[in-house]
C-alpha cells in the first residue's frame, strides 16, 4: 500500500499533491483524483477562468513563483476541456505584472509577433 501511495504521489502535478494529502486510503486517493479530473460541469470552468484571469504577481514574489502559479491555473483549466491559446497566456503574463515592469512590456508588445507562452 505504502509504495501504491508513492507511485501515486509521484505521477501527479505538484498542486494535485495537496488535495491527496491526508488520504488515508488508496481508494479515498483514487476518488479524489476521479473528481478532480472528471468534473468538467460550467459550475468549475468559470471559476476556473476568472482565477486565471486575476492572478497577479505579489510584491515581493519571485518571477518563477508567478508563471508557477499561473502554469498550476492553466493545466488545472487543461484538466476540465478547456484550452487558452498561447498568445493570451503571454498576454495574461504581461497583463499580471506590476507598473515597474512597464518597460519590458513595451518592448515584448512591440514586435509584430508576441511572444509564446513557451
Amino acid at each position: 500500500m505504502v509504495k501504491a501511495r508513492q507511485i501515486i504521489l509521484e505521477g501527479v502535478r505538484d498542486h494535485i499533491v495537496s488535495s491527496l494529502h491526508g488520504k488515508e486510503t488508496l481508494y479515498a486517493m483514487c476518488k479524489e483524483l476521479t473528481n478532480l479530473y472528471q468534473n468538467n460541469s460550467d459550475q468549475r470552468k468559470l471559476p476556473l477562468k476568472e482565477k486565471l484571469r486575476k492572478i497577479k504577481i505579489e510584491k515581493g514574489e519571485t518571477f518563477p513563483k508567478y508563471l508557477t502559479k499561473l502554469t498550476q491555473c492553466h493545466d488545472e483549466l487543461g484538466s476540465v476541456g478547456i484550452t487558452v491559446a498561447e498568445n493570451d497566456m503571454a498576454s495574461l503574463i504581461l497583463s499580471g505584472l506590476p507598473k515597474s515592469w512597464h518597460s519590458y512590456q513595451d518592448s515584448v508588445n512591440g514586435p509584430e509577433k508576441l511572444l509564446d507562452w513557451e
